[in-house]
């Protein structure tokens, strides 16, 4: 599935609990009403640049190919950040 929209955090966290196997969580605004509204960039894509910072990625626009692996958890497999959103404080 493709989606499109506005990031509006990103989190660092282990998955599975207890593992040394960290995952970015991003919660996602602008995407369509039946679309996942958080999606999973896993491991090892966060290896392929690790310039990739959860705290930067929050208001930017994104374009990802995810896939449904269950349990409500989309796996990233394309993402590309199209910069810096402006929108007013509020």
């Amino acid at each position: 599935m493709q989606l499109r929209g506005i990031i509006q955090t990103g989190t660092l966290e282990e998955f599975p609990p207890g593992s040394e196997t960290v995952e970015m969580v991003l919660r996602l605004q602008g995407v369509g009403a039946s679309q996942p509204r958080k999606i999973i960039i896993p491991f090892e894509l966060l290896l392929e640049d690790q310039t990739l910072d959860p705290e930067s990625v929050a208001g930017q626009m994104f374009e990802a190919d995810v896939e449904n692996a269950g349990e409500n958890r989309w796996l990233v497999s394309r993402i590309t950040l199209a910069g810096q959103v402006l929108r007013p404080e509020g």
